[in-house]
């Protein structure tokens, strides 16, 4: 048998993985919008006059430009927003705004003509190529007479330095508007000398607060690849405050050219961080050490942003405020969703759930905190139900928000989607540092109290934890409770987490004692309410009247009515001594009452004063 077929195949593979390594890239766009453009006029970039030339342009300083030096610009992309009233489009290559064209080319705008300008990208070759010259900046640009109002500038929402200039008319001023956007135009650089190996960290974003007894810090990073040779891996190295001292991370994420990849890592800059400064500290975030070789220009390679310090936090328990009524059809789903997350093993004990019964209508159950809590919504007056709350945050990870409002919808479909989607937000929510612990403790003075007696105590790790002064809620609910007439609901269908009482419709503030507190009140016991059904919520918030999106919650707790006390006891001694109570009770070993006696395992039975532990086999 002959082994030269299998090894020249062999070759081949290897030659074409080869390859595949380096990209058969014939240019390269050089710009400030990574391909992106705006379909629509933007506020504030439009002219009303009749036959003048209106221009825009960005500015690519040599520290951008100089690893493309002895290379070519050959052409620009010049996106439009609209070609609406657009008689011609020109493009151009110039070392100062006023100064004369290093090299230009053009497109007319007019029906029939080939090419024609149109929205979108416009690919305009220059008459003659421009070749880059070392240590030299060029601005980029385009210009287009308009016959009347038009609004062909095709302005990006990604402000920055050096990439908006523009000039709203023949007879005007160039402006630096660079910090309304980035005007979608693009160099395309050609040549023999394209770089090869070359990393753009486009962004960074590191927690506020690096909490020094949680060790990890996590950093999400958007690094691009603007050179012509896949990279399949490099470093993200992390040096704090100036000093010489650096965690690094190793990411293993294959780049292709012009492609842009948000990778998260987690460095642990604890032995370098240890003290609790209130003073803002640095990071400063670089790309280095590519796989395939040294990076070719490191002027772009590495990002600064600051963070606060705190020696430790506590652990944050999530608060899901969900508005439904008896009217809203898609209220009973939402509520199965979020049910079923609050009973996962991810959420059991680190979440608690609160019902205003408003958004859609009202109902037997609204009261008055449920329709000013409306205020939240924040949307011009619109209401509407089913919807969230997640600690009152507004934050990227929480999915359909606007960005004055924290509603939140769950994934629309199955109870198993929207439970996890559920989830996954109260898992992004954990990850964020709570300042404040809560504990509750709430008593009976007897069993017929009226009124239960609740006591908020705990601690705050940091002095500020809230921007305003922190306030307190307390609220007492029910669970399971009947419906009147629950719009599509199943036959099994209850409502849970139903405010019943509350201390105070916006919260009461918290008196400190250096950095401990205490806070008691007490809540009205309605004779309608099952007992065995109550619970005890507190949380802490930033309350500001002015402003929707800062009243986030600091943190929160709950408790069980098992849990209540009177006289000292627990939820087991809360039945009458007396004839009405000689029939036999059954209950848990933590108190929780059971409607009869289980048939296997220990269980505590009451019978009027006698109380004993029993063992069924």
């Amino acid at each position: 048998m002959k082994k030269e077929p299998i090894i020249l195949s062999l070759l081949l593979m290897l030659l074409l993985h080869c390859a595949a390594a380096t990209a058969q890239v014939a240019g390269m766009n050089v710009g400030y919008v990574d391909g992106m453009f705006k379909g629509t006029g933007t506020a504030g970039f439009t002219s009303t006059a009749k036959n003048t030339w209106i221009s825009g342009a960005v500015y690519l300083p040599p520290s951008k430009l100089n690893v493309y030096a002895g290379n070519h610009i050959d052409s620009i992309n010049a996106a439009l927003a609209s070609r609406l009233n657009i008689d011609s489009l020109r493009v151009w290559v110039r070392t100062s705004l006023d100064g004369g064209d290093l090299a230009a080319g053009a497109i007319s705008g007019k029906a029939g003509s080939t090419p024609r300008a149109k929205k979108g990208w416009n690919r305009v070759g220059l008459a003659t190529p421009y070749t880059i010259q070392h240590d030299q900046g060029l601005y980029i640009g385009y210009s287009f007479l308009q016959k009347s109002t038009s609004v062909g500038l095709s302005i990006v929402d990604l402000p920055q330095p050096n990439a908006l200039f523009v000039k709203m008319g023949t007879d005007s001023a160039w402006t630096d508007r660079s910090d309304k956007g980035a005007l979608a135009v693009e160099a395309l650089v050609y040549g023999e000398n394209l770089p090869k190996y070359n990393l753009e960290l486009q962004s960074i974003s590191v927690p506020a607060i690096y909490v020094v007894d949680r060790g990890e810090m996590e950093i999400t990073a958007q690094v691009k690849n603007i050179a012509t040779a896949t990279i399949t891996g490099y470093d993200m190295q992390c040096a704090f405050d100036g000093t010489d001292k650096t965690v690094t991370a190793h990411i293993s994420e294959p780049l292709a050219y012009n492609e842009s990849k948000q990778v998260t890592f987690t460095v642990s800059p604890k032995d370098i961080i240890t003290t609790d400064d209130p003073q803002c500290r640095q990071i400063t975030v670089k790309v280095c050490n590519l796989t395939e070789g040294a990076d070719e220009d490191m002027n772009d390679n590495a990002l600064t942003d600051s963070f606060t310090v705190a020696l430790h936090d506590y652990d944050r328990h999530v608060l899901f405020e969900e508005f439904t009524t008896e009217q809203c059809p898609n209220c009973p789903r939402v509520a199965k969703q979020l049910a079923k997350a609050l009973e996962s093993s991810q959420l059991r004990g680190k979440a608690h759930a609160l019902c205003h019964h408003s958004g859609y209508y009202t109902d037997w159950l609204t009261q008055q905190a449920d329709n000013d809590y409306l205020w939240f919504f924040n949307m011009g007056g619109q209401t509407f139900a089913p919807a969230l709350l997640v600690d009152r945050a507004t934050r990227d990870y929480i999915s359909n928000q606007s960005p004055t409002s924290p509603i939140f919808m769950p994934a629309a479909g199955s109870t198993e989607a929207g439970a996890a989607d559920i989830i996954n937000v109260a898992e992004q929510r954990m990850k964020e540092p709570a300042f404040v612990y809560l504990n509750i403790e709430a008593h009976l003075d007897s069993a017929n109290d009226n009124f239960v007696h609740v006591r908020v105590s705990g601690e705050r790790a940091r002095e500020n934890f809230t921007v305003n002064p922190a306030r307190i809620n307390v609220f007492l609910y029910e669970d399971s409770i009947d419906d009147h007439g629950q719009a599509s609901a199943d036959a099994d269908f209850v409502h849970m987490h139903v405010e019943r009482a509350y201390n105070s419709v916006w919260g009461e503030p918290i008196e400190w004692n250096g950095n401990s507190y205490e806070y008691a009140c007490k809540l009205p016991l309605r004779a309608d309410y099952v007992r065995r059904h109550l619970g005890i919520l507190a949380f802490i918030w930033d309350y500001d009247e002015t402003s929707v999106p800062n009243c986030e919650v600091a943190n929160s707790n709950a408790i069980s009515w098992d849990e209540v006390k009177v006289n000292g006891t627990d939820g087991i001694a809360q039945l009458h001594d007396d004839a009405a109570t000689a029939k036999p009770q059954y209950f848990t070993l933590s108190g929780i009452r059971l409607q009869e006696a289980p048939a296997t395992g220990v269980y505590i039975m009451k019978q009027g004063s006698r109380t004993i532990k029993c063992m069924a086999k």
